[in-house]
């Protein structure tokens, strides 16, 4: 079954500096309560909306991107409002695009690697990044960074400072991209939640807050 985006960019309409670029959303996010899914691998999946914290970017309760997000930048959020985090993005100018805008599974699973994209979202990237005063680009995954080099222009993202960020879902514990782990080693008997956390920090202090 071929799954839709189900919001494609935000803010639109609205000036962004720093763009947050994704992979696509779990098939929970994109489906109805109920609804049956038959996948590449043969196998019909009731959709379970449960784990679902809000309908938005990162919106899974197992994905911790906007607690780390939040922590990192020492943002006074309520989390439960989606509203109060959607206008905090929209104030500080910045943007949330996913590499995918159509695609399909190979099993009832949300990893980057068990997508089959269908159509990928260059044009609308490529628009944004034209069209706005860019000045960072975060990838949540390695999947999506190099997708992002192989598929978008590199003419209209050479200047721009790109950071690959340790994945925000459950699979990010366990498979820390080993070029993050040679520039910022972990600390002895670090646990990876720790140093994910940390990192975190790290990359938003530095490119959002130094000036």
């Amino acid at each position: 079954m071929i799954e839709e985006h189900p919001w494609k960019l935000f803010p639109k309409n609205n000036p962004i500096k720093k763009l947050i670029i994704g992979s696509f959303p779990p098939n929970k996010m994109v489906f109805k309560n109920g609804e049956i899914v038959k996948y590449e691998d043969g196998i019909k999946k009731v959709i379970d909306r449960k784990t679902v914290r809000f309908d938005f970017f990162y919106g899974s309760k197992q994905n911790r991107f906007w607690d780390l997000f939040i922590k990192s930048l020492n943002i006074n959020i309520n989390l439960e409002n989606v509203e109060e985090l959607k206008d905090w993005i929209k104030n500080n100018n910045w943007g949330l695009v996913d590499i995918v805008l159509k695609t399909s599974r190979k099993k009832d699973s949300p990893t980057d690697g068990d997508l089959i994209p269908i159509e990928w979202n260059i044009k609308l990237i490529e628009k944004i990044i034209l069209e706005n005063d860019i000045q960072s680009i975060y990838f949540t995954s390695s999947w999506v960074k190099k997708h992002f080099n192989k598929k978008i222009n590199e003419n209209c993202h050479i200047k721009i400072n790109k950071y690959l960020l340790i994945s925000p879902s459950p699979l990010g514990l366990m498979r820390i991209p080993n070029d993050i782990i040679n520039i910022y080693p972990k600390n002895i008997n670090e646990k990876n939640s720790d140093y994910r956390e940390r990192y975190y920090s790290l990359v938003f202090f530095f490119t959002c807050c130094v000036v």
